[in-house]
C-alpha cells in the first residue's frame, strides 16, 4: 500500500468519523431541545434542530473538542414562533437558551380565562328545542321521541 492510498483512506475514515459524531451531537440537541420544551410548556416546533455554528475549541480538562451550536423553534400559543439555541460542547450540552416569551397559566387553574368565561354544555335546552337543527339533540341517542317534542307542536 502506497502514502496515496494510506492518507485517502485516513481521511474517508476521519469523514466517517466526523459524520457520525455530528448525527449523535444532533439527536442530543434535539433530545434537550424538546425537554427543555415540555418543561417549560411550550411547544417545540418542527421536532427538529439546525446546526447553525460549528468550532474547535477546548474544554475545562483541556483537549481540543468541537462546539456545535443548533438553533429550534418554540411557541407558547402556537402563532408565534421563537427561536431557542442548544450548544453541545464535545457529547455534553453546554447550554440552552431561549428568546423570551409570555408565560400563559395552565389550563384547568384558577386565572384561566376559559374557566372565567363560565361557558358550560347545557343539554337540556337542546332536548327542549329539539336540537340544534330541529332534530335529535343525540343526548339521549333518538330512543326517546318524547323528550323532543316543541312545546308549539300540536
Amino acid at each position: 500500500m502506497d502514502v496515496a492510498s494510506l492518507l485517502l483512506l485516513l481521511a474517508v475514515a476521519a469523514l466517517g468519523w466526523f459524520w457520525f459524531n455530528s448525527l449523535s451531537a444532533l439527536e442530543l440537541a434535539r433530545a434537550r431541545g424538546r425537554k427543555v420544551c415540555s418543561d417549560a410548556n411550550v411547544q417545540f416546533l418542527d421536532d427538529t434542530v439546525a446546526n447553525i455554528g460549528l468550532a474547535l475549541v477546548r474544554d475545562r480538562s483541556g483537549r481540543r473538542v468541537f462546539r456545535r451550536t443548533y438553533r429550534f423553534e418554540f411557541s407558547e400559543t402556537g402563532n408565534s414562533r421563537l427561536e431557542g439555541q442548544v450548544i453541545v460542547l464535545g457529547n455534553k450540552v453546554q447550554s440552552v437558551t431561549m428568546e423570551p416569551y409570555q408565560i400563559l397559566p395552565l389550563t384547568g387553574t384558577a386565572g384561566d380565562p376559559l374557566r372565567d368565561l363560565n361557558l358550560r354544555d347545557d343539554k337540556s335546552t337542546l332536548a327542549d328545542t329539539g336540537g340544534a337543527h330541529g332534530g335529535c339533540c343525540g343526548g339521549c341517542g333518538g330512543r326517546e321521541p318524547a323528550a323532543h317534542s316543541r312545546s308549539d307542536d300540536p
